[in-house]
């Protein structure tokens, strides 16, 4: 093959990688605009979609959909009787714990209208504030902060409550709403995971030299038996220990309480 037809075929797989690119990016601009949509009440969600933004009255708020049900959001992942909301007449499949747009006026055309009324006669910030959901702050609020300890190494550990001092050496990080937890959390996890995986290389040097080393002793006494059953007892002996997984190959994951009673941990 020519050094022309090379540049030709790596010319069309560019190409056809830029394609793909673009209709991806297309798809999730179509799909992220499918979210901002409101949807009559009539037609209620699959399963798959657990938090909304519904207009209830003539305000948004913030929900949880689960059986057929709206729960509205109160700072926790628990779902109460009290939380139910009722007269909800349109939803949005915008999910406000990983997006900070929330929309600017309720459904149909009279919304639509006193919106851009509003926003002719420069009342428009004053409304958009009115309407926002009351647990938006621009993120969605937490009742109780979450507070991280970090230090200059980058490790990130969870912290004591906010009126509790720092350890020395740390700083304090107080996550005032859902987004911040969920970054630091993500943060820690990223910090346990490089932790845990140095503490088990080290275990590796360590005890995979004593492992090795009785296997080694284990094949010696297996050519050197003095009958076959003592020879087939350490043939399933190393067998048995080759199928089974290194103590220390394993993986482990810390998460927010909260993160965990909502993944049904």
């Amino acid at each position: 093959m020519s050094s022309n037809q090379l540049v030709s075929n790596r010319i069309s797989l560019l190409q056809a990688e830029l394609a793909a690119l673009n209709k991806a990016k297309a798809d999730e601009a179509v799909e992220q605009k499918k979210q901002r949509l409101w949807i009559s009440a009539k037609t209620l969600p699959d399963a798959s979609t657990k938090r909304a933004i519904v207009w209830c009255g003539d305000q948004m708020k913030l929900a949880w959909f689960l059986d057929g049900q709206w729960y509205e959001y109160d700072g926790t992942w628990l779902l109460k009787t009290k939380d139910i909301l009722s007269g909800v007449s349109h939803w949005m499949g915008t999910d406000w714990m990983t997006t900070s747009w929330w929309p600017a006026y309720g459904p149909g055309p009279m919304n639509r209208l006193r919106y851009w009324w509003s926003k002719a006669t420069g009342s428009a910030m004053a409304m958009a504030a009115v309407m926002r959901p009351k647990a938006f702050g621009g993120n969605a609020q937490l009742s109780r902060k979450v507070v991280f300890y970090k230090n200059s190494a980058g490790e990130v550990l969870t912290g004591m409550p906010e009126n509790i001092p720092t350890p020395r050496g740390y700083e304090k990080v107080v996550c005032n709403n859902v987004f911040e937890a969920e970054r630091w959390s993500e943060r820690q996890r990223q910090w346990d995971n490089l932790k845990h995986g140095r503490i088990q290389e080290q275990r590796e040097i360590t005890e995979g030299a004593i492992r090795d080393e009785i296997r080694k002793e284990m094949h010696h006494n297996m050519a050197n038996a003095r009958n076959n059953i003592n020879r087939e007892f350490l043939r399933r002996a190393l067998e048995r220990d080759a199928q089974r997984e290194a103590p220390w190959k394993y993986a482990r994951e810390s998460y927010l309480h909260a993160e965990g009673f909502e993944d049904r941990h």
